[in-house]
């Protein structure tokens, strides 16, 4: 249940990105384009940008001291560094994005997640990652959705710096999504909460020092550091609000990123619940302002967004179960595979693997399944309570087990076998040599012992290491 609920939070997170997107999207736009009482039309992104990165740099360590993530504060490493660097691009290039004169919320949003649902499945295949169907379906749907608001678009022209300005965009995530892969997409929130912390601290010092060299060269970003505050008044508070919608919105959005599932899964998660933002901001603006109203285009690319939304969330089972039902097979890619973990008497260490496989399995959202036997097992023998008991500290739910031996369908189905002891991988190639391909030591630098007779602390520790070892056996496959 713990586990489902984890994998669930995703969809959380994207709601929170639209709550926060949306005002952030639209306030910069009314400000910029005169729609706000007391403000006059002509500020540009630049010059607004200073007080909307105070905002920004203010309430994301203030929602990291809320959160009590502080305890992951440390020396961020060079590649979280340039991670960071690549945050404060992004952070800064965004907001401009929207400032632009003659280029709309929609297209800005086009321009901007185009380059990055691209970015998602090359860096899937860069670090081997699977990526399942519904994920290509929902970006190919995305891209599709892309293609109808930029064909609709009247002006399709890109001024210099608005084309400057999107090439830090992209540079950004491209410095940023290869490291979030490496170092943060896994299933230990420890680490993503630290990588997250890690590279929010080199942000909030590079975010306001980057304009601030480029201010000695660009006026209207000097004019943001020095006259903007007294000039423009009413704008001040306006324009910092912009900065703390981003912050708010900029956790909710890394926390999709640091899903430990594919990018060509997040990203179209991303960008779908950005988009649909983006057009809430337009909706919005011409509801309260005298703005354009939206065309039927961007209408048509909602509905677009939401189907791939729906691909991505869990009614693709639906899709696949119907398929497998009309069709008598599985559909491609949706066939439930299945892992097997082996010892002697499959009271200890396979059911405790099988497990922790289970609850991993299930927190990364795949349909596969792990199963245990044993070799020489008494059958109907019950798990030890101590490995129950060890289960528990680990907060993985115990389930119902009964030893069995290890049966042939298990082994011809089993897309991989786990074995506790080089012995017992020998013995089980020895009565099943079609396992030899796919049949290893759970843990490659030697044998897991047997607890056995032992108390709970050694129960514990073997525990703790078939965890190890199970995460890191998932993660190669």
């Amino acid at each position: 249940m713990i586990a489902e609920l984890r994998h669930r939070a995703v969809w959380l997170y994207a709601l929170g990105l639209v709550i926060f997107y949306t005002p952030y999207a639209g306030l910069a736009k009314a400000v910029t384009a005169g729609l706000m009482p007391g403000i006059p039309r002509g500020l540009v992104g630049l010059e607004i940008l200073p007080a909307a990165i105070l905002g920004t740099v203010v309430t994301i360590p203030l929602i990291i001291t809320l959160l009590g993530w502080w305890k992951y504060a440390g020396m961020p490493t060079r590649e979280i560094v340039l991670s960071g660097l690549g945050l404060a691009l992004i952070i800064g290039s965004t907001t401009v994005a929207y400032t632009f004169n003659g280029i709309s919320i929609v297209l800005a949003l086009l321009l901007m997640r185009g380059g990055l649902l691209i970015m998602g499945p090359i860096t899937d295949a860069v670090f081997g990652r699977r990526v399942r169907w519904f994920s290509w379906a929902a970006l190919g749907v995305s891209f599709a959705a892309l293609f109808v608001s930029l064909v609709a678009a009247h002006d399709h022209s890109l001024p210099l710096l608005a084309a400057l300005n999107l090439s830090a965009y992209l540079v950004g995530y491209m410095l940023r999504t290869p490291y979030m892969t490496k170092l943060a997409k896994v299933r230990d929130a420890e680490i993503t909460r630290r990588y997250y912390v890690q590279e929010v601290l080199v942000t909030i010092v590079l975010l306001p020092l980057i304009p601030a060299v480029m201010a000695l060269f660009n006026p209207a970003l000097r004019r943001g550091f020095t006259t903007f505050w007294t000039a423009h008044p009413a704008a001040v508070v306006p324009v910092v609000l912009v900065g703390v919608f981003y912050g708010c919105h900029n956790i909710f959005g890394t926390l999709i990123y640091l899903d430990c599932r594919e990018n060509t899964f997040c990203i179209p998660l991303f960008c779908g619940a950005s988009f649909l933002a983006g057009y809430a901001a337009v909706f919005l603006l011409s509801l309260f302002f005298a703005f354009p109203t939206p065309p039927a285009s961007q209408f048509v690319s909602s509905m677009m967004i939401i189907s791939a939304l729906i691909l991505l969330s869990p009614f693709h089972h639906k899709l696949e179960d119907a398929w497998a039902a009309v069709s008598g097979r599985p559909l491609r890619g949706a066939a439930v595979e299945s892992i097997l973990f082996v010892c002697s008497g499959n009271t200890c260490r396979s059911p405790m693997a099988a497990a922790i496989a289970n609850f991993e399995l299930a927190s990364r959202g795949g349909r596969a399944r792990a199963e245990s036997g044993g070799l020489t097992p008494r059958a109907g023998s019950p798990m030890t309570s101590e490995s129950h008991a060890a289960l528990e500290q680990l907060a993985i739910r115990v389930p119902r087990h009964e030893a069995r031996s290890i049966t042939p369908e298990q082994v011809v189905a089993a897309r991989a076998i786990y074995c506790m002891t080089e012995s017992q991988r020998l013995l089980l190639v020895q009565q099943y040599p079609e396992a030899a391909a796919k049949a290893h030591c759970l843990d490659p630098a030697g044998d897991i012992p047997d607890p056995i007779g032992h108390g709970l602390g050694v129960y514990a520790e073997v525990a703790q290491r078939i965890q190890a070892m199970v995460r890191l056996r998932l993660q190669s496959l």
